[in-house]
């Protein structure tokens, strides 16, 4: 229903259809298998900083504006997607009034840490671990009704190297960590992910910028030197997908972040990547 990576106006095409809170950072639809939740850069002096962990999951504050947080409404409903069978989607903000759709997630684990809330006063935070996942957050390829099914882990928790095939390394960058994986497991699956995306793209590319289509300025010891930029700004932390990612020279680079109309050359890299990926024989 949504597109990975496209702008939304979040009043009319996000609750106008599908109804829930209009403020705030998460919103529960109730009559729709949806929790909506909405980061941005807005909140960061209230202590609403959401980014990457270094064990590649995305760290999302709960909501509660003063005192502590509480595991309720919109928190709860978080934990709580997997046994409710509701999907987590997440949006950024891009400007007023429009969101970017990031992905689906799915809850890993949450801790509790010191954080000011609207007043300035330190209150203890809830900053949910999520996975952002390539489909969606449900995870229909194991059966939630039997204990005695195990996940099969050939491939979400396989590592990658550059020995391994353009198709390989895809594989494991679009694989779904298992709800009944234990969260180590979880963790590590994002870590090969993350790993997998970045060989995949340099791989795809062939020493090849995809932006100006000039071969790469320089060897290194390890081949082609490429950099991978990341189209959607708060993947630059963490894994990303095959469509969102593109092999640049440093020039490239520089200006798909630095240059006055870089929003302008960003949108072309994003209609290059998908015109990559649809020629792609794989």
């Amino acid at each position: 229903m949504f597109e990975i990576g496209r702008i939304y106006h979040r009043r009319s095409e996000i609750h106008g259809i599908y109804k829930g809170q209009q403020y705030g950072g998460i919103a529960t639809p109730a009559e729709h298998p949806y929790i909506f939740i909405f980061t941005g850069d807005a909140g960061d002096e209230y202590g609403y900083i959401d980014d990457f962990d270094p064990n590649g999951t995305f760290k999302y504050t709960g909501e509660g504006q003063k005192g502590d947080m509480k595991m309720t409404k919109g928190n709860l409903a978080i934990h709580n997607h997997q046994r409710n069978n509701k999907e987590i989607l997440l949006f950024e903000s891009t400007s007023r009034g429009f969101v970017r759709f990031l992905g689906y997630c799915n809850y890993v684990f949450h801790h509790i840490e010191e954080r000011p809330d609207r007043n300035g006063e330190v209150r203890d935070a809830i900053v949910f671990h999520l996975d952002i996942v390539n489909e969606k957050g449900i995870d229909t390829a194991q059966t939630l009704t039997s204990k005695l099914v195990k996940a099969p882990k050939a491939v979400y928790i396989t590592k990658s190297n550059k020995g391994k095939s353009l198709q390989q390394l895809r594989e494991i960058a679009l694989s779904s960590t298992p709800i009944q994986a234990s969260t180590q497991e979880k963790i590590q699956s994002i870590q090969n992910r993350s790993i997998a995306i970045k060989l995949y793209t340099k791989k795809r590319a062939n020493g090849i910028c995809e932006g100006c289509e000039e071969t790469a300025p320089f060897e290194t010891k390890s081949g082609p030197y490429l950099e991978v930029h990341h189209l959607t700004r708060l993947a630059d932390g963490g894994a990303d997908l095959p469509q969102n990612v593109i092999a640049l020279c440093p020039t490239c680079h520089r200006r798909a972040h630095y240059s006055l109309k870089y929003l302008e050359f960003n949108n072309k890299l994003i209609d290059k990547v998908a015109d990559i990926e649809a020629g792609l024989k794989l």
